[in-house]
């Protein structure tokens, strides 16, 4: 299985930046630029001035990391420790919370001890590989989940929530988040010999793995990479999903083609995300002509590929792929890795203004696969189409930082 180990992670000073919470932001891949502008005003110390540095810019972030260690507005603890991170939000039902141990993976290839559900695209990872070796740090943490089959894990978390915590505050979202460091030799023994009797499931940060892989070099340190790990049944952690839109035209016969394939049911277009089930393949399609509601038959299961694991007849993402917009709308695998004829939101409402607006000829809402379906495929040694997943919320930035010196 793979090494799992503590590490001296740089932290926020408190006494310097007051408001701890404040200077916590987002991943790179979920805002846009007037978001990050916000971000940013806010305060010339928060963690998004480094997180969102591309280019040319990259170089000026990698100095202002190292300004802030020098001037104590980031420190570095003195003995390696694994760290425990609550996060406090609302979703549908009310109050969650979701707890992570983050520490220091070893990077090896996909398959051996860290399982792989997503396909990368080659663009974002080239940019997190730059950041990752000039800054010299891990800024934004990968999260994975643990099976945690025995509640080992369960037990030194509730264990350590308990304690007092070393950090605490709300985010720019207004979700509350707290940090507890773990050095006492007895739990971080614990810590590491629980991780090493399983496997690790990426969740979120497919990208940031393989762009940390490539970035391996001289320093120790950079064979490692940060990672925030929950435990699978961990209540807080949920897989949501991620709906398609489509900017290419609609063929005029599309539901006479789609019902060789389809149960198609004409529905109020509000009512669909209702009707859809987690790990189930029923599809949603909403057009300017209409709403319907898709239940592959068998001739759309005919469609998919020989060499995909069975997992993925459960997968929405997948009956779209194969059984509408490849035969339908011409869109193979190729075009949409493009990133241009197919793109993705979370949020229904706004496929229904893309449509609405005609900036997107048709939008697919889709299930949520489920945790079973995301370790079926990794253990197959599969790749879900892109975006299949997104596990919510995400894990901030800034909690704590990985030094590869």
């Amino acid at each position: 299985m793979v090494q799992v180990s503590p590490f001296r992670g740089l932290r926020y000073n408190d006494s310097i930046v007051g408001d701890w919470g404040a200077m916590l932001g987002p991943p790179y891949d979920i805002v846009n630029e007037s978001q990050t502008a916000a971000l940013q005003a806010s305060s010339p110390q928060h963690i998004s001035h480094i997180e969102m540095a591309a280019g040319d810019n990259i170089p000026d972030a990698a100095a202002r990391l190292a300004d802030w260690r020098a001037n104590g507005v980031i420190i570095q603890d003195d003995h390696p420790s694994y760290y425990l991170h609550e996060h406090y939000f609302q979703d549908e039902i009310g109050d969650q919370v979701r707890r992570a141990l983050f520490a220091a993976v070893e990077l090896r290839p996909w398959g051996d001890g860290v399982m792989a559900h997503e396909r990368t695209m080659p663009g974002p990872k080239a940019t997190r590989t730059a950041l990752r070796s000039i800054v010299g740090a891990d800024i934004s943490p990968l999260m994975a989940f643990a099976p945690d089959a025995d509640g080992a894990l369960s037990d030194i978390i509730s264990r350590v929530a308990a304690q007092p915590s070393l950090h605490q505050g709300s985010d720019p979202t207004a979700d509350s988040h707290t940090l507890r460091r773990i050095n006492d030799h007895v739990t971080v023994a614990a810590i590491t010999d629980a991780f090493a009797a399983q496997p690790i499931y990426m969740a979120d940060g497919h990208h940031r793995f393989e762009s940390a892989l490539a970035s391996i070099d001289h320093r120790p340190a950079s064979r490692r990479v940060l990672m925030g790990i929950v435990c699978a049944d961990d209540p807080g952690l949920k897989v949501g999903a991620t709906h398609r839109l489509v900017h290419r035209e609609v063929p005029s016969d599309a539901v006479t083609a789609l019902q060789q394939r389809f149960r198609v049911t004409p529905a109020d277009r509000s009512q669909i995300p209702s009707l859809l089930t987690d790990g189930a393949p029923t599809l949603g399609l909403i057009s300017s002509n209409g709403a319907w509601l898709l239940a592959p038959s068998e001739r759309a299961n005919d469609q998919m590929p020989s060499d995909v694991p069975a997992a993925w007849g459960n997968l929405s993402a997948a009956v779209l792929q194969y059984a509408v917009l490849q035969p339908l709308f011409g869109i193979d695998a190729e075009t949409l890795a493009g990133g241009q004829v197919v793109t993705y939101t979370h949020h229904v409402a706004e496929l229904f203004s893309a449509v609405d607006s005609g900036s997107a000829n048709a939008g697919f809402l889709l299930a949520a696969p489920t945790m079973q379906d995301v370790i079926d495929t990794a253990n197959a040694g599969s790749f879900m189409p892109q975006k299949s997943t997104y596990f919510v919320p995400k894990l901030p930035t800034g909690l704590v930082l990985h030094s590869l010196d």
